[in-house]
């Protein structure tokens, strides 16, 4: 069933940037989203497409990818329920194509607001412009994590992905190890025997697209280096 605009008004009210609007705006910007299903596997957004819309993430999980140079698909992140997207990663550029792909990796809710109204909001509230920024950075840190991650041993890497994820999702993360060596930049084989040999230590369990954190303070132990 589709959302009413009064659970699309209590929705955004309840994420960043959106929870500086007061209640009238909030009403008035429910009314100009609209609201988009999609499929496992369907992109929201391919990378070179012309950008007209900010995203949010209602429902599902949602990978984002960037090609090389080679062609070759590089996961960034993944995107769970409450996520701003298809936005922060414009700021910066010529805004006019996504950098990226953005692939439902289950069946997803999405929320679209175009860009022209995403900008109105923008411009007359400086909370709005405040929630925006305090995203931008955060968002901007996790890169840079992620850049000096990928100078890690892959069993730190891995552990350092498991932990982020065990933030968003919690003990039972809905990844396949396909997914996880994807976004670790390692192959299957080493994700797979790394993940096995967790699994032997009591950190991990794995299911049938699934990962269960048993262990998180040793997992972040690890990840940090501890």
């Amino acid at each position: 069933m589709p959302l009413s605009l009064r659970e699309i008004e209590k929705y955004l009210a309840s994420i960043q940037p959106f929870k500086a609007l007061d209640k009238s705006d909030l009403s008035q910007l429910a009314g100009r989203t609209s609201e988009k299903v999609y499929a496992k596997g369907e992109a929201i957004y391919n990378e070179g497409d012309t950008a007209d819309s900010a995203w949010v993430l209602h429902k599902g999980r949602i990978q984002v990818f960037k090609h090389t140079n080679e062609g070759r698909p590089l996961a960034i992140e993944s995107l769970a329920a409450g996520e701003l997207f298809g936005t922060l990663c414009r700021l910066g550029g010529n805004g006019r194509v996504y950098p990226c792909t953005a692939i439902a990796a289950e069946a997803c809710v999405v929320l679209r607001i175009l860009d022209r109204t995403f900008l109105e909001y923008y411009l007359k509230n400086p909370g709005f412009i405040r929630g925006l920024c305090s995203l931008c950075s955060d968002r901007l840190k996790d890169v840079q994590d992620l850049r000096c991650m990928g100078q890690e041993q892959v069993p730190v890497r891995i552990a350092n992905i498991l932990w982020r994820l065990y933030q968003v999702h919690g003990e039972e993360i809905p990844f396949t190890k396909k997914e996880l060596a994807e976004l670790v930049g390692a192959t299957l084989e080493t994700t797979f025997r790394t993940l096995t040999d967790f699994q032997n230590k009591g950190l991990v369990a794995s299911g049938r697209g699934k990962i269960l954190i048993k262990k998180s303070q040793e997992i972040k132990n690890l990840a940090q280096g501890c």
